[in-house]
């Protein structure tokens, strides 16, 4: 049956999605961490999933597209691959790994991480392309499993990348594959149905408001506030995670 918007419920999603999208806009990723819980509250899942994967889509293309001159593409060249081989190692470990468990853990290494980069500051010792591997397969078994594949990448290229517009502007790449991967999963699934498409195209424009307005607030900022916040949204992710096994 399609998905209707009353008034109330469509200035709700609305006002959400606006703001997830400034946060996307400064860091390249997190809105889904918005979206989904809140929009969840008011429509199914199979509905909110598909619509919130097309936003992120959007967003990425517009920023990606914009900045993509400032992307690392070297560091791209790394991470793509393995994080192809860990979406599709993720459809497999999706019916044998214990969901809870891993979510559990998970949430817990994003809540250590992040209050440990908060608490060391900036990094001051770059990591090893070595590293390249494991992120990029983490990434895209979590995007396929969780559908939260940004932080692995994020946390590598923190530590890889000094400049900001090259550190967002090479996650925004990332993200891009990341979420690609997972419309082709929910097309191939049937879920890319008419009522979400309508409500992408309804709340497409207030994502790119948001975007705007976030990279408006990046452009303002120090590289060392964007990873400050890169380390809180880590935080909050990984509370998120915790409350969804918990609850």
């Amino acid at each position: 049956m399609p998905i209707a918007f009353d008034l109330q419920t469509f200035l709700i999603a609305a006002a959400t999605v606006a703001a997830a999208y400034v946060i996307f806009g400064i860091t390249a990723f997190g809105a889904a961490l918005f979206t989904i819980p809140v929009l969840s509250h008011f429509f199914p899942l199979d509905f909110v999933l598909p619509m919130a994967v097309l936003l992120d889509v959007a967003a990425a293309l517009a920023l990606g597209r914009r900045f993509s001159r400032g992307a690392d593409k070297s560091e791209l060249k790394w991470l793509a691959p393995f994080s192809l081989a860990g979406a599709v190692a993720g459809v497999t470990l999706l019916v044998t790994l214990p969901r809870h468990a891993t979510l559990l853990a998970l949430g817990v290494f994003l809540l250590a991480y992040g209050a440990f980069s908060l608490h060391e500051g900036i990094p001051s010792r770059m990591v090893s392309r070595g590293w390249a591997p494991l992120s990029g397969f983490t990434g895209g078994a979590m995007g396929t499993l969780f559908g939260v594949g940004a932080p692995p990448y994020a946390i590598y290229l923190a530590r890889r990348l000094a400049d900001k517009d090259a550190l967002r502007a090479t996650l925004s790449n990332m993200v891009l594959l990341s979420v690609s991967i997972r419309a082709l999963v929910f097309t191939a699934g049937g879920l890319m149905l008419a009522d979400r498409l309508v409500g992408f195209a309804m709340l497409a424009p207030f994502a790119l408001a948001g975007l705007w307005a976030g990279n408006r607030i990046h452009g303002r900022v120090s590289r060392e506030a964007v990873l400050r916040f890169v380390s809180v949204l880590l935080v909050v992710m990984g509370l998120s995670l915790l409350v969804r096994v918990l609850a």
